[in-house]
Order: C-alpha cells, then sequence, then structure tokens
C-alpha cells in the first residue's frame, strides 16, 4: 500500500457536502444577520484582509472580507458571476439577500442547483439564475451570454478546483471589479504553476489527496496583472485571492505582493502535512509555468 493509499481518508478534503445532512431548511439559514459590530472585535489584531473576515454564508470569512472590499470601491451594477457553489455555501449570497444584487450561478452539481432555487422562490428572489452544467472553454462564453451577463459586473468568483486559472484567463465577456479566486496553497508562495488545461479536469480522480488542483497564487498574481487587476490579499485559511481592477483601487486599498498575501491551506496543516509535506506530494504531477 503506497503512502498516499493509507492517507486517503486522513487528507481528503470533504469538499462536496450532501445536502440530505442538512436538518434545517436552506431557506431558513437564509436568514442570518450581519454582525452588528465590524469589523469583529475578535479580529482586531490580525493585518491585511484577515482583520475583516466572517462568515455568513461563505466557506471561510470572504462574506466580511467582500463587505469592506465594497465598502471601499461602492457598488456599481450590483451584479455577480459565481463558478462553483451550494445552497447554503457561496460567496454571493450575502449581496444577494442583504445587498440586492442580481446575477448567475453555475455548477456542476444538479443539488446544489435544485437546493438554491428551491430556496429563492421561497424568499421571491427572481433575478438570480442558476444554471447546472460542468463548465469548459467550448462552453464558458456562451453559457454567461446566454443567460444575460455581459459587460461590467461587480463580483466574479471562481471556485471550480480545477481549472480557475485557465477559465479566469479566457474570460472577455465580462469584466468584474472584484474577483474572488481559489488558489492552490500547497504550491507555497513562490512558485508560479497551474495545472494544465483539461475540459474534464476532476481533482480527486487525478490525485487522491486532492492537493493537484488550480494555481499558485503567484501565477494568479501574474495573470491578474495582464488582465489590469491588483492582488489586495487573501483570506486567513488560505483558500481565496480577492482582486480588485485596477481603474477602482482606493487609496485606502493597498496592493499586496502574493509572498506577503500567501496563507497556507490552514485546514490541510490541521490535518497533519506541512507545506513542504504537500508540495512533496504533488511535485511529480504535471504542471505549467505561469511567466
Amino acid at each position: 500500500m503506497t503512502f498516499i493509499e493509507k492517507n486517503v481518508r486522513k487528507v481528503m478534503p470533504p469538499r462536496i457536502k450532501s445536502y440530505l445532512k442538512y436538518k434545517v431548511p436552506i431557506q431558513m439559514t437564509w436568514r442570518r444577520e450581519d454582525p452588528p459590530r465590524w469589523p469583529l472585535p475578535e479580529n482586531s489584531a490580525k493585518h491585511g484582509l484577515d482583520k475583516y473576515e466572517y462568515s455568513m454564508f461563505s466557506q471561510n470569512g470572504e462574506d466580511g472580507i467582500l463587505r469592506y472590499l465594497f465598502a471601499e470601491i461602492g457598488f456599481s451594477s450590483k451584479r455577480f458571476l459565481e463558478f462553483g457553489f451550494e445552497g447554503k455555501e457561496n460567496n454571493s449570497l450575502r449581496l444577494i439577500l442583504k445587498e440586492g444584487f442580481s446575477g448567475l450561478f453555475i455548477d456542476g452539481s444538479k443539488l446544489a442547483v435544485a437546493q438554491f432555487k428551491k430556496a429563492a422562490h421561497a424568499f421571491g428572489i427572481t433575478d438570480v439564475t442558476a444554471i447546472n452544467a460542468f463548465l469548459d472553454l467550448e462552453n464558458l462564453e456562451g453559457l454567461i451570454q446566454s443567460n444575460g451577463l455581459t459587460g461590467e459586473i461587480d463580483l466574479l468568483s471562481i471556485d471550480v478546483d480545477g481549472n480557475d486559472y485557465w477559465f479566469w484567463e479566457n474570460l472577455t465577456c465580462i469584466s468584474p471589479r472584484v474577483v474572488v479566486i481559489e488558489y492552490n496553497a500547497s504550491l507555497g508562495p513562490d512558485l508560479s504553476l497551474t495545472i494544465p488545461y483539461e475540459p474534464t479536469f476532476n481533482r480527486i480522480e487525478k490525485h487522491a489527496t486532492g492537493f493537484y488542483h488550480g494555481a499558485s497564487l503567484a501565477a494568479l498574481e501574474r495573470l491578474g496583472k495582464k488582465k489590469g487587476y491588483s492582488l489586495v490579499g487573501s483570506d486567513g485559511r488560505g483558500v481565496n485571492a480577492f482582486f480588485v481592477r485596477d481603474d477602482c483601487m482606493t487609496q485606502g486599498l493597498e496592493v499586496v505582493p502574493s509572498n506577503v498575501a500567501f496563507r497556507p491551506h490552514r485546514s490541510r496543516l490541521e490535518r497533519g502535512y506541512t507545506l513542504e509535506d504537500q508540495s512533496r506530494i504533488i511535485k511529480e504531477m504535471p504542471f505549467v509555468a505561469v511567466e
């Protein structure tokens, strides 16, 4: 038995949650309220974007960070596009429920889409579309445009556990003011790498640990610069990077180099795998260097 086979249960992240396990209907969880004090007092000793973190519906502290970023730059269209979501857990739901955003969700899970639609109907939300589709570069822009989303939007959120880099690189039909995109912290703070594009990429099928996916933070920083975006930080659990379009930057926002913004993937560390362990486990896998 290989090292990976022995440890697959320990390191495999429970990313896809079964909605059958939820005891409370999704629409009931949507009634949560923002914290009355923000930033939260317990975050006062933190630095960077970490101090603004809190979660209402986001996986980590993205809700609080996005609240801060839009407090700085304001809203424009109040439209969003999010790839990869769950009905109880995504980066756009707070903006929909608290700020009146409209837009488009896309996910490969029929269950996630059905659950969202049921809850949205219960809340009378009619200006948010959720579609079930497995994205690739052939259908990416067609799906977006056919669902009425083009031009400037306020938020783009990408979390597909695979071709994240390639999707952002090839998106031209929209111009988001803020981009949230998952990075692969197992690649460390310095390497500028992404997985090769593969239309049917599945990270667990590719590598049992789930450590092999997406792109490093340095690679996304370079892509952002090419597309006219500044990296302004990442969340404290080492999952998502936050970018603001250069023409939307304010004096209150700081451009943060990727080696400073980098945070290790906390849940992988908590499973007993150091950053060096993670890098070593996937070092023989194929990658594309990003210049």
